[in-house]
């Protein structure tokens, strides 16, 4: 069939193919961008600013155990994915021998390629060095003796510059230095005394991360009234420049019979509805009134409200102090590439993106610090998506400090009491891989 004869359909495949070229050429224009974006941010330190990691473990500094016990065996989010894959409990928390559980999770593991377990298993490998292609992705990953690693040694490998680790109130603070900072973790309204919080802040505390499950809680509090825990863990917070996390709508009460098994941790808690932004604001609002509002990450469980706390954060500012009031970053079964990307379009449409805290790990394995690269290069990829499509401007001057304030300046500003300045878009850019002071 000669094109000659049929005009408008050869107009209508030269109209195709000239989109898929266009098409394509967008997509390798923001691959490479991705990875100049990328460039800037690698070398980076990291700073892991809420995380459940045992300071005293960290502390001893003492060789690694296998590969099983660092990687999988306190994991919930590896148990829960390996209960929807039909193991039984016994290969996951019961009392198998470590080479069946561990032969078990590698059963699984080819399992979970779109969940982001797969993503990150190649980034947690890749910083232990033990390589992760097509063959030992199905079943050829060896239980490898880690001896030969320390917590310090892998500190080390990802750059960290501070680890804050949560602790209970009633816990023993231990191994304290400049690099490892606890975060006093509290559920709504648990009793604390000041003696606590002054023993938490003899120690640098900088963080205190508290659990608001229903944030119905929340709806009408007076603090004049009350004079509760809120309020004075809130007050002491703000008066010593503390960030205040709350982690908003976790169903932590589902499955009974996983819960005798597993623990309270175990990997089964799920989501509640979006939470009531009059309930949040109402709270906030009377911390404010009150002198009482501290720099404070707002958590949610549930997608669904990011938009509104993205919104709602706008309403509680304070001079000098760059996000004061903020959503934080993709949490829980949110932490996948599709919910960083979410809070990533909701805070730069709602909110400033150059106050974005960044990441956070969240996690009880030390492996995981290896995800904040994967956070990077996801940050990058979503710039360089913006940036080819023309929603983002091709300016290394505006870019370069929002994303080094994102992946790292920001969440240094938790541990500087607040005193370093949100990204500087006036400045010129550092040179590749230095740190930005």
């Amino acid at each position: 069939m000669s094109c000659d004869k049929y005009p408008i359909i050869a107009a209508i495949f030269a109209r195709i193919y000239c989109c898929a070229r266009k098409r394509h050429s967008a997509i390798m224009d923001s691959v490479n961008l991705a990875e100049t974006y990328y460039s800037w941010v690698r070398d980076l330190p990291i700073i892991d600013w809420h995380n459940h990691l045992d300071m005293a473990a960290l502390a001893a500094d003492r060789p690694l155990g296998s590969l099983y016990e660092v990687w999988v065996k306190a994991d919930p989010y590896k148990h829960r994915a390996m209960r929807i894959c039909g193991e039984p409990e016994r290969l996951i928390t019961g009392d198998a021998p470590e080479a069946e559980k561990w032969e078990a999770w590698k059963r699984t593991l080819p399992k979970l390629v779109g969940n982001p377990l797969f993503d990150w298993a190649k980034a947690e490998l890749g910083l232990l060095k033990i390589s992760l292609d097509g063959r030992t992705v199905f079943g050829q990953i060896e239980n490898v003796s880690l001896a030969d690693w320390t917590p310090s040694k892998i500190l080390r490998q990802v750059n960290a510059e501070v680890i804050s680790p949560c602790v209970g109130k009633d816990e023993e603070v231990i191994g304290a230095t400049p690099r490892l900072l606890p975060s006093l973790r509290l559920a709504a309204g648990e009793e604390v005394s000041p003696e606590t919080l002054e023993r938490f802040a003899a120690a640098g505390c900088r963080v205190v991360d508290i659990s608001v499950d229903d944030a119905a809680m929340l709806a009408g509090y007076d603090a004049p009234a009350l004079q509760d825990n809120q309020f004075r863990v809130a007050a002491f917070a703000a008066s010593r420049n503390w960030t205040m996390l709350l982690h908003l709508g976790a169903l932590r009460e589902t499955s009974s019979r996983l819960r005798a098994i597993a623990g309270p941790a175990g990997g089964y808690a799920a989501m509640r509805a979006p939470v009531d932004p009059a309930a949040i604001a109402q709270f906030l609002d009377s911390l404010e009134r009150n002198g009482a509002l501290p720099s404070t990450i707002l958590l949610t469980l549930n997608p669904e409200a990011h938009a509104q706390l993205a919104v709602l954060t706008g309403s509680f500012t304070r001079e000098g102090s760059p996000g004061h009031v903020q959503l934080g970053p993709a949490w829980w079964w949110c932490d996948h590439a599709h919910g960083v990307r979410d809070v990533l379009e909701k805070t730069a449409a709602y909110g400033v993106l150059s106050t974005f805290i960044g990441m956070t790990t969240d996690s009880r394995s030390i492996l995981s610090l290896a995800r904040h690269d994967w956070f990077r290069r996801t940050l990058c990829r979503w710039v360089a998506e913006k940036v080819a499509s023309g929603d983002f401007p091709d300016d290394e001057s505006l870019l370069r400090p929002i994303l080094e304030a994102v992946c790292y300046g920001n969440a240094k500003r938790i541990f500087d009491n607040g005193r370093l300045p949100a990204a500087d878009c006036n400045r010129q850019p550092t040179e590749t891989g230095k740190e930005s002071k």
